[in-house]
């Protein structure tokens, strides 16, 4: 794999539903492990502005193994991310 589509669910604009920091992992080996070299487009907010609906491509050098993830600090007051559609490629 070498690319995730995230696609955010609802944002609350004072509540929450956005990541304050975003990283890819993969799993191998049952431990969790950052993907290197991570590039997003179009350009995420990291803050209430992110757009519900937008699709995030997440690219990265290839990488390999059982499971992959998103994963960050939530923001807002509620403390909540929100995801609609997460996809993974390899392009």
């Amino acid at each position: 794999m070498n690319q995730v589509v995230y696609t955010p669910g609802s944002i609350e604009r004072d509540n929450g539903g956005w990541f304050e920091d975003l990283r890819v992992q993969v799993r191998r080996n049952f431990k969790w492990m950052d993907v290197t070299n991570l590039q997003v487009y179009p350009v995420y907010a990291y803050d209430e502005h992110v757009e519900s609906g937008t699709s995030y491509t997440l690219s990265f050098d290839d990488a390999w193994g059982d499971g992959v993830r998103i994963i960050g600090r939530p923001g807002g007051s509620s403390a909540y991310t929100s995801i609609r559609d997460l996809v993974v490629y390899y392009q």
